[in-house]
């Protein structure tokens, strides 16, 4: 009887062993976990193109100073010489050249004398100028000045007076080529009737901007 029991029991110790391995061994191994995909997300990065560098530089008006070499040229509006000078420089006057094209610069900005009309400006020729101030002698001084003076009363009388004492109001820079331009030379005063004296305006077209010259006797005086 002793015997049978222990028989007994030895067979429920195989079957629990045998039970356990099938729970805990043989049924994971079934268990096949099928491989899980990672699946990265990639964040889209939108790539901003460059923008491409603009040279400004060169896309700007050349602006350049030039000095007449010339002892006097006409500014023209149009780029030919065959073009109605609309006034006159002379030799050693700086020049803005704001254009250069076709062997032209042009000093002016683009304007319209009528509604519709084209569009001009102020040229001058690039082979009548340069790029330092020219040296001038005391004779190509005065024939600059003469030229520039030449409209005045009695020029041809007084031609010399009237060139040397005008080199001096420029030289003490009281007027300049322009002042005489834009006068057209000196003009006879007739409240000095009884001397020969002649006026400029300089710096403005105000009495107070009258230069007095009596030619005879070189004396320079105001209003």
């Amino acid at each position: 009887m002793k015997k049978l029991m222990m028989f007994v029991l030895l067979l429920l110790g195989l079957a629990c062993a045998a039970g356990g391995y099938y729970l805990f061994i043989y049924k994971q191994d079934e268990v096949i976990e099928e491989p899980v995909e990672v699946v990265e997300e990639t964040t889209a990065v939108e790539v901003e193109e460059e923008a491409p560098i603009l040279d400004l530089e060169s896309m700007a008006p050349r602006i350049k100073e030039y000095y007449v070499s010339e002892p006097r040229i006409g500014v023209r509006e149009s780029r030919s010489e065959d073009a109605f000078a609309e006034r006159e420089l002379f030799r050693a006057e700086k020049v803005v050249v704001i254009e250069e094209l076709e062997g032209w610069g042009r000093i002016s900005a683009y304007f319209v004398y009528h509604e519709g009309g084209d569009e001009v400006a102020e040229w001058v020729k690039l082979d009548e100028l340069q790029e330092q101030p020219p040296e001038i002698s005391k004779k190509e001084r005065y024939e600059t000045v003469a030229l520039s003076i030449q409209g005045s009363d009695d020029y041809l009388q007084y031609k010399d007076d009237l060139t040397k004492y005008s080199d001096q109001l420029i030289e003490q820079k009281t007027c300049d080529l322009l002042d005489f331009e834009e006068s057209d030379g000196w003009m006879r005063s007739i409240n000095y009737s009884d001397r020969q004296v002649y006026f400029v305006y300089c710096g403005g077209l105000r009495p107070a901007d009258k230069v007095y010259l009596d030619v005879l006797t070189g004396e320079i005086f105001y209003p």
